[in-house]
């Protein structure tokens, strides 16, 4: 570890990488002998391409290193990243259990997938469109069309329609208590 290897000053720390280059950052950090870490969020886009998988930071900008404050300039002067924060008295200290919790939730390659896939039976909440707020329940799950039928309370009756499946936000996802 490069400068001070004092364990009592070490504490993981707030870094602003540049952009849409977090995960660069945290490498050459890596590279250079520090704990780095840059959770990634997986999920997929529509695009004129049809759906396609995007991975970007789950902290847009931000990444996190375990450092001392001797060590602070040569973090600064790593590629790949702006600045450290320095707010407070402790530039941009991370309690630990905050790491451990995020890391927690991401899989072997720190990212979180977030699956499009919706069954029968589940309850899923409208995000987008006329029907934006509506609770619903997913009858059936329509082959290739990015489309779920949904059955949802309306005017005092339920009503089956079609809608598309990227206008749904699942109940289920298991790691969004995390956040």
């Amino acid at each position: 570890m490069p400068a001070d290897n004092s364990m009592d000053a070490l504490k993981w720390r707030c870094v602003r990488g540049k952009p849409k280059a977090e995960h660069l950052a945290a490498r050459q950090l890596v590279a250079s002998g520090f704990e780095a870490f840059c959770p990634r969020l997986r999920h997929q886009k529509k695009t004129v391409r049809g759906l396609v998988w995007y991975v970007e930071a789950l902290f847009p900008g931000y990444l996190f290193a375990r450092f001392s404050p001797a060590s602070l300039r040569h973090v600064a002067a790593t590629p790949f990243v702006s600045q450290v924060l320095s707010f407070m008295e402790d530039f941009g200290a991370v309690p630990d259990s905050v790491i451990t919790d995020l890391r927690s939730a991401v899989d072997a390659d720190d990212s979180i997938t977030v699956p499009m896939e919706i069954e029968v039976g589940e309850e899923v909440d409208v995000v987008a469109g006329a029907l934006r707020g509506q609770q619903a329940i997913v009858t059936r799950v329509l082959p290739g069309a990015q489309r779920v039928r949904v059955l949802l309370e309306f005017l005092g009756n339920q009503h089956e329609v079609e809608i598309s499946i990227l206008s749904l936000l699942s109940a289920r996802n298991p790691r969004a208590e995390v956040f």
